[in-house]
């Protein structure tokens, strides 16, 4: 079990339930729409999925050998157990097969339901797992829009499950999430980009090089709160969404010590702990605001 919670990186998939929760959330807010039933299947599907996005990468990285020579940190993707022998290349291939056909059954189970709105979601999800490290990786500057729109699409097809709808409310959720997410991978890049230039990857901070790449951060982080305002003045969210800026303190500072310390990589170690927590708690705080219309 613990090799397994290892090349599933259980640790990174309360990522997958915070979108899940803010989708739901999104889900009851615009259509007075619960499934219980629903709810608790996408979840477990969300987590098959992000579990098996995380067994496919650490196969694919240490086929290529970019595990085996990443110095690694504590907010690391990668993992050790299959440089060291301690478990087996196929095995963790079989882990991520099983997780993406369980997943998959449950995407049936949806399909069915909502056929047209899901099915382009489901495609684009299943693309995304399959190829994002062998080959989208090593597209220029393509990874961190395909990472974060891809665990977008997962809060879409959440919100689906349960409307059977894309609206302007899930868009309006979609955007943040995704750009979120992005930054999520974007920021975890700055350590390993030599490593993963040598392993094939082209993605924005080998393009545009770690201190271009760190104003980048500060933009994209910027454009995450701006988003959220813009869609609670267009009308689209309602005005309890403010909520979700609570996290702005933990953004700046994230921000300054990225712009600071971009080019070292032990003293951006605290800057890659605020991110994790500002992308997961900013999430959770947008599921919050929906659930809190009805008592202000």
């Amino acid at each position: 079990m613990s090799n397994l919670a290892t090349i599933t990186r259980a640790n990174f998939l309360p990522l997958a339930v915070v979108i899940v929760i803010a989708n739901l959330s999104a889900a009851f807010y615009s259509h007075q729409a619960f499934s219980l039933i629903g709810a608790v299947l996408v979840l477990i599907g969300s987590l098959l999925l992000h579990a098996s996005v995380n067994a496919f990468n650490n196969y694919f990285d240490f086929r290529s050998m970019i595990d085996s020579r990443t110095v690694k940190t504590p907010f690391s993707g990668g993992v050790d157990i299959l440089v060291k022998g301690k478990m087996k290349g196929s095995s963790a291939l079989l882990v991520a097969v099983i997780c993406l056909m369980l997943a998959a059954v449950i995407g049936t189970y949806f399909l069915l339901q909502f056929f047209s709105a899901l099915l382009p979601i489901a495609v684009y999800g299943v693309l995304a797992i399959v190829f994002y490290t062998p080959v989208l990786s090593k597209i220029h500057g393509i990874s961190e829009v395909v990472a974060g729109s891809g665990f977008g699409v997962m809060g879409l097809g959440t919100y689906v499950t349960q409307t059977g709808v894309v609206d302007q409310v899930s868009l309006a959720v979609f955007v943040p999430v995704s750009i979120l997410v992005g930054l999520l991978l974007f920021l975890n890049e700055f350590p390993d980009a030599e490593v993963d230039r040598i392993g094939g990857r082209r993605h924005l901070v080998i393009l545009l090089g770690k201190r271009r790449a760190a104003a980048l951060y500060v933009i994209a982080t910027t454009a995450t709160y701006l988003s959220i305002i813009y869609a609670i003045l267009a009308g689209v969210l309602p005005w309890t969404l403010m909520v979700a800026l609570l996290t702005l303190p933990i953004a700046f500072k994230a921000c300054r010590l990225v712009l600071q310390q971009y080019d070292n990589t032990q003293r951006l170690v605290p800057a890659l702990g605020l991110n994790v927590i500002m992308i997961l708690v900013t999430i959770l705080l947008i599921g919050v605001g929906f659930l809190l219309v009805p008592f202000i």
